[in-house]
Order: structure tokens, then sequence, then C-alpha cells
């Protein structure tokens, strides 16, 4: 016991070493967007590590603590231990906010998300990290249909059809009722990557996984549930870098027979490949291919289609040409650093599939050499019928939720944000205005399903002020208001909240719509 505790407080009062520890950084906005400014020369395919970014130097509090109470909570995390040959930090999850929705509805809001995160490394060449999540949730009136429509599936006895229960929170998991109209779910995280060489690392675990340079991705983005996944980053070079990322994805469809208590669900697999040019310093140039691959049905499960094990993008798109047991989306990314402006873009198709075109223009704009004042202008488009396969089993989407847009098909979305930071205060403004929108909440799901959908156009303002202790681990308090309004051909709406919260912000969870 007393060896225990000796551990215990030798890690916690550890005066660390400073230096550049080999580090994976969170995906969570406010890290991408630290990314950026440090004007790194990285392959915008997150997550990224923290010797490619500079991110923790860049965030640090360059003031002196004289007190350990200052020192602990601005400074450094609950619990570390850095050393030239590795290092180990402990830090808490939280997410407590509590607020009122009014307008069209008048309910309480109310989450509640506690949890750990340990992260270590070795000898700057092995990093490895775990979360584990406790949520309970009650939603807005407009989340909480967008969330039970994304609910599993199971069938009925008496015929080929489904019927659907629980709901899928985004970036979160598969739910239970908690009390009258919440939501219980838990969920882990968790990777390991090995720098093998200079040039060549690879990953494995379910850590969400981003393409891009933008507040979204319509290519591949971390809407979806963390799942299963293996990558491989190789730059043979400095202007060449390709990244192989293979997965694990799964319908939430319950196969109808089971030997087990409770029922399996239906397996896919999804596929990233990327090859990024970067011709200048300052410009950088990737060509994309994302795929969803067959592994089955309900009735009978088969082995991944060969193409799956090509290491270069075009195989989905080669094996849907050839028997149609995949579905591809091909694509170009960029993004181009001139002075404080970063200007990037995403564009990209089903070769097979008119009105399948989807695009993104953006910048990203720092008015002083700080990272603490950002202005960023994003449009999105999805056409029509964006990441629709004909077999709804391999729709582009993962555990029911679109990972390309979080909104699927039929969007263009104007999304403005603001933030400014002095001395720890911040007031941070993010505006989405959706000049259309489906009112279908049940894209791309993996049944055949015929929903009529209505256009709509949507416009969703969060305006935050707060204080931020320490940007190692997202640690800040804040005061929020939301204003939603909604217009359609058979409705209009109008909600408004207000929230007040503490949180360490890790990942990111697209409520905007």
């Amino acid at each position: 016991m007393k060896l225990l505790l000796l551990l215990f407080f030798s890690l916690i009062f550890m005066v660390p070493v400073w230096g550049q520890q080999y580090r994976v950084l969170p995906i969570e906005s406010y890290f991408r967007d630290v990314s950026f400014f440090t004007d790194s020369s990285f392959v915008p395919v997150f997550p990224v590590n923290d010797v490619q970014v500079n991110y923790y130097h860049t965030v640090k509090e360059q003031k002196k603590r004289y007190s350990s109470v200052g020192y602990f909570v601005y400074q450094r995390e609950l619990i570390q231990l850095v050393k030239k040959e590795g290092a180990i930090w402990i830090s808490p999850i939280l997410d407590l906010q509590l607020g009122a929705e009014r307008g069209d509805t008048n309910m309480r809001q109310y989450l509640n998300v506690r949890g750990i995160r340990i992260e270590g490394s070795m000898k700057n060449k092995v990093f490895f990290s775990g979360s584990f999540y406790e949520n309970q949730a009650v939603l807005p009136a407009y989340l909480q249909q967008y969330v039970n429509n994304r609910g599993e599936f199971y069938p009925n006895v008496s015929d080929s059809s489904y019927y659907q229960v629980n709901a899928v929170i985004p970036g979160g998991a598969r739910t239970k009722p908690f009390k009258t109209n919440g939501f219980d779910y838990a969920y882990a995280t968790g990777m390991i990557q090995w720098q093998v060489l200079k040039d060549l690392a690879v990953t494995v675990g379910n850590s969400p996984v981003f393409i891009g340079s933008g507040y979204r991705s319509v290519l591949y983005s971390d809407n979806s549930l963390p799942t299963m996944n293996f990558r491989v980053s190789y730059s043979p070079g400095e202007k060449w870098n390709f990244q192989l990322i293979r997965m694990q994805g799964m319908n939430m469809l319950r196969i109808p027979f089971s030997t087990n208590g409770e029922a399996l669900y239906e397996r896919k697999a999804l596929s990233l490949g990327a090859i990024y040019y970067q011709p200048t310093k300052h410009l950088r140039i990737g060509l994309i291919e994302g795929g969803t691959w067959t592994r089955g049905d309900s009735i009978q499960k088969q082995a991944v289609e060969g193409g799956f094990y090509i290491p270069i993008p075009g195989a989905a798109t080669i094996q849907e040409g050839i028997n149609g047991k995949s579905y591809a989306y091909l694509g170009l990314d960029f993004n181009w650093r001139i002075w404080k402006l970063l200007v990037y873009g995403q564009y990209g198709r089903n070769p097979y599939t008119k009105s399948s075109d989807v695009g993104q223009i953006g910048l990203r704009y720092w008015p002083f050499k700080s990272h603490n004042y950002l202005i960023h202008v994003e449009y999105n488009h999805t056409s029509a019928n964006a990441y629709k396969a004909a077999n709804p089993r391999i729709h582009y989407s993962n555990f029911n939720l679109p990972v390309g847009h979080p909104m699927g098909a039929g969007v263009d979305e104007l999304v403005v944000r603001l933030r400014a930071e002095w001395n720890h205060l911040f007031i941070s403004s993010s505006t989405n205005y959706y000049f259309n929108q489906s009112d279908n909440y049940r894209q791309l799901l993996p049944v055949y399903e015929n929903n009529p959908s209505l256009n709509q156009t949507v416009f969703y303002e969060n305006l935050e002020i707060g204080y931020n202790f320490n940007r190692a681990y997202g640690l800040e308090i804040f005061g929020s208001a939301k204003l939603r309004l909604l217009d359609n051909p058979l409705q209009k709406g109008q909600s408004y909240w207000f929230n007040i919260g503490l949180r360490t912000a890790l990942n990111n969870h697209y409520f905007d719509f």
C-alpha cells in the first residue's frame, strides 16, 4: 500500500522535463484549428501527432505560476510523468451542462458526461491512449427526433421487415432509455501508434478519423461512432505522403438468428486511401478514395472482396464497376497557406451515379499573430444522390450515420466561425445557415425505404462566453445561447436554449443543423 501511495504522489508531483513528446492529438475542432495555425507541413488526415504540429508548445501558458494550485490547474494535467525515456498523462473527462429550451417546446436540457483519458509514450516511438465515457443526456426536441431515427433495427419474426428501437448519438454510441425522455450511453476509444521509421507510422485502434482542413469534411468525417481501424502513413521524401486506412464497419441491423444472448449487427467494411503531393512548402493536394464494402447480409456472411486489400486509391471504384459489391467516393482535397490565410477545399463523387457530387470551399484567417483569434468561413454542398448506393447495406455510412457531411445528401450550408481569447477569457460564435437541407432524418439507413422529403432552410447560431483553464486537455467553463430557426413548406419553427457548463473539449458531436 505504501508503494502504491508513493507511486501515486510521484506521478502527481513529478516535475516535467520540458521538450516535445511523441503524442497524438485529440480530434476536437479547437485542436485542429491550432494545428493549422502553426503552418506546419503536415497531411490533413487526423488524428495527427504533436511532432508534426507543435500544438502543446503553441498553447502552453507562458505566465509563471508560483502556487501549486495554479500550476496544477493551468500548466499540467491531473497526473503526469514526463521523462526522456517516455511519458504518461492522465486527465479527467467532463462535460456537465444544464440548460433550458424555449420556443417550440419548453423543456430542460441536461448533459452529464464523466470519464477518464490515459495517454503515454515510450522513447518517442510508441504512443498509446485510452478514453472511457459514461453519458446521460436530455437533448433538444429536434435532436431527439434525429437520433431516434438513427436507432438500431430488429427483424420482425413474422415477415422480412424490421422495427426500430433506441437511438444512436453521433460521435457517441447507441443508447438505452434514461428517465422519461433522456438517453443513457457509454463508449470507449483507444489507439496505439508506432513510429516504425522516420517516415513510416502504423496505427491501430478505434479513434475517430477526419480528412480535410475544414470544420466539416464532405469526404470522411468523425460524425459516426468510433470503429476499429488500421492505418499506415508513409512519406517517401518531403513532397509525397501515402495513407492507407482499413476499418470494420457496422449496420445497426440485428441479424435474425443468433446463438448469443443478444443478436449481432450486420458487418461491412470501410476503406480510405490517400496520396498527397506537396509541390511547395505551403500547398498540399490529395487524391482521396473512400469506400464501403459488403460482407453479406442478414442471412449470409461472406468475406470482403479481394480489392479491399489493394493499398492505393481506386480499389473500391474498380470493385464497384466489376460486381457492385463496393461503393466508392473519389475526391480531391487541397489546402494552401498564404500569409495569415489558409484556403482549402474538397470535391468528390461516385463515378457511377449522377448527381452524387459533393464539394467544399473555405478559408481560415488569423488576423493577428496568435492562435487565439480566428475567422473561419466555409461553404459545403452535397447533391441529391450523394453517398447513396444502389444497395442500402453499403451506403456511405457507418453505424446508421453518414460518414461524409452529417446531414447526408441535398445540403447547401454556409458555416461562419469566429473566436477571440484574451487572458483565458474567450468568446466564440458559430453560425450554420442551410440554404437547403432535407427534412428526412432517415437518409442512408441500411434498409429499403421510400421516405418523401421536403427542402427546408435552417439557421443555427451558437454564442459562447467562457474561461479556459488548460488547453492541454480542453478544460473550460462556459455559458452559451443557441438559436435555431426552421422553415419548410409544412412548418416554421423557432427554438432557443441557454446553457451553462464545465467541460474538457476532446471530441466532436455535430448537433448544429
